[in-house]
């Protein structure tokens, strides 16, 4: 099953991306077609204000993950956090980019601005192919092959099982973008949750979530122990609890009484 539109793939998509979809038609709008001698400066700033969408985009994908349906178990959160960290990390190459191609060589005099034709459309279709391969087509993969799985003992189709598909995805993906690679304590370069190319699948298994916690310990030095797993559980299920908690009638404000005008 393949959805041809931002349409399909938001009505089939388990988390709600209409936030996504919304900056996506908004940069679709502002990027220009065709970049000429004659709209150039329009053009710059049309690129820029796309740049701007772009950026919406990738921080309201993150923020969309943030959701406790999701993030269940602390492995759960470490790859939020290495996705969130991975997405921090190719913005920060859009700036660079965006630094090469444009800023370093602009002016606010257009007759000395060296931001030709080439250097503008070279940094617009960067831009594109960050929107159309990062964003959409990592979301019509991992929506694709959520919607294809059948449901068994060991594995639910719930949001959960949704976040490692996505991240597998995504990881193949930016490695290809931008190679985003963390460093360890050592110094050595490591890929995300392993340097071994590894199912989403089998990164839900007990032996892929050891995996997980392995690699968070090399690359930063923290050993996730049985007694932090389980004060992490006992916050949560008191966050939990919190929220289920009825308001007491001392909190409940009372409408003021107003007083009545005799004449």
């Amino acid at each position: 099953m393949t959805f041809n539109s931002w349409v399909e793939l938001e009505a089939n998509c388990p988390i709600n991306i209409s936030r996504i979809k919304r900056y996506h038609n908004d940069f679709n709008t502002l990027l220009p077609e065709k970049i000429t001698n004659e709209n150039l400066n329009q053009s710059k700033e049309r690129v820029m204000s796309a740049r701007s969408c772009l950026d919406s985009m990738i921080i309201t994908f993150v923020q969309l993950l943030y959701d406790r349906n999701i993030l269940i178990e602390p492995t759960d959160k470490i790859l939020y956090a290495w996705l969130s960290d991975n997405f921090g990390r190719y913005i920060k190459k859009l700036d660079e980019d965006e630094m090469d191609f444009v800023i370093k060589f602009d002016e606010a005099d257009p007759a000395k601005s060296m931001v030709g034709i080439s250097r503008l459309s070279a940094y617009a279709k960067l831009l594109r192919t960050t929107a159309d391969s990062l964003i959409y087509e990592s979301l019509l993969k991992a929506t694709d092959e959520y919607n294809e799985l059948k449901a068994t003992e060991k594995i639910k189709k719930v949001p959960r099982t949704f976040l490692y598909i996505l991240f597998q995805v995504l990881s193949i993906t930016l490695g290809v973008m931008g190679g985003l690679a963390r460093e360890d304590m050592k110094g050595s370069k490591r890929g995300m949750a392993t340097t071994m190319p590894l199912s989403w699948q089998s990164l839900m298994t007990p032996g892929g979530q050891e995996l997980i916690k392995d690699d968070y310990t090399a690359q930063t030095g923290k050993k996730i122990s049985k007694e932090l797993l389980e004060q992490i559980k006992n916050l949560e299920e008191e966050a939990e609890d919190s929220d289920k908690e009825e308001p007491t009638e001392e909190s409940e404000e009372e409408p003021e009484e107003k007083e009545e005008e005799h004449e």
